[in-house]
């Protein structure tokens, strides 16, 4: 019974990623399975940071700083 533990910022993902999300997550491990009625079986919870929770290379960040850590420079 896989059970899948997904941590992200709190409000970076719309209601409709989440669902997408889980979806795909859980297509993952009844592929990794190969057992179809693993699917019945399969948690994923996504877990929402509150803002200034995520902590990398020492410091503390915030959901705008993430933004822009990952907007395409250009």
């Amino acid at each position: 019974m896989p059970l899948v533990q997904i941590s992200v910022p709190a409000g970076s993902l719309t209601p409709e990623q989440k669902s997408q999300m889980v979806a795909k997550v859980t297509d993952a491990c009844v592929e990794a399975e190969g057992i179809p009625a693993v699917r019945q079986f399969t948690w994923v919870h996504i877990n929402e940071v509150p803002d200034g929770g995520w902590g990398m290379a020492g410091r503390a960040l915030t959901l705008d700083q993430l933004k822009a850590a990952l907007a395409p420079k250009g």
